[in-house]
């Protein structure tokens, strides 16, 4: 047991979801983070960090076999002050292919194949937090239909991961933000301030927006 005074205590490190729809520069702003950072690829969409040498990349194999593999040797060993995994909606989507060719239902995910997803998905982003450093998943984005308990209804912008995974891992992370476009100087912005019509949060240093060099 360890017993902590909160006048102490340091932000050493941040753990981060960024989402965005494709093609909104989620990878080509992880190569801007400060310091060394390793890029874990599962949707193959590094080639835009080409010629970038504070980044090194694990592209995973299609089976995903090599992910437990890299969490060990970082658990291990970690000398990056950034680890991304990008990302986390492909990461879903490949587990879920994996675990349908493994079953008995002609390729497609049976029901236990979800709940087994979430777990993993889970796990993996608990290992990846607890690691020295900055921690930072991507997502693509979705817009959800809501309906609140007094019956309004409102589309809210939220990760694209199924509704169990996305509340457990926003709930895992310091900030979670949506990365948007302005339309006055066509600059990229994290959006993390939460409303009904998007999910985000900073509970960190409580801010609305900030250019993405200066997230961390």
């Amino acid at each position: 047991m360890q017993i902590l005074k909160a006048s102490e205590l340091k932000q050493e490190k941040q753990t981060i979801l960024l989402y965005a729809p494709p093609g909104f520069g989620k990878t080509t702003l992880l190569g801007v983070l400060p310091g060394k950072t390793l890029v874990i690829d599962v949707d193959r969409g590094t080639s835009v960090l080409q010629g970038n040498k504070n980044v090194d990349i694990i592209r995973l194999d299609e089976n995903l076999s090599d992910l437990p593999k890299v969490c060990e040797m970082l658990e291990k060993k970690n000398e990056y002050q950034n680890v991304c995994l990008d990302s986390l909606s492909e990461l879903e989507k490949a587990m879920l292919t994996v675990y349908g060719r493994e079953g008995k239902n002609d390729g497609a995910p049976e029901q236990g194949h979800y709940l087994k997803t979430q777990f993993k998905i889970a796990d993996y982003c608990r290992r990846l937090r607890a690691l020295p450093g900055n921690t930072i998943f991507t997502a693509w984005e979705t817009l959800k239909e809501i309906i609140s308990p007094t019956g309004e209804k409102f589309t809210q912008a939220r990760p694209l991961l199924s509704d169990k995974s996305v509340d457990l891992i926003c709930g895992l992370c310091d900030v979670v933000g949506q990365i948007i476009i302005s339309s006055k100087d066509n600059e990229r912005y994290v959006r993390l301030k939460g409303s009904t019509t998007v999910v985000a949060k900073d509970r960190l240093k409580k801010r609305d927006f900030c250019k993405f060099e200066e997230l961390i």
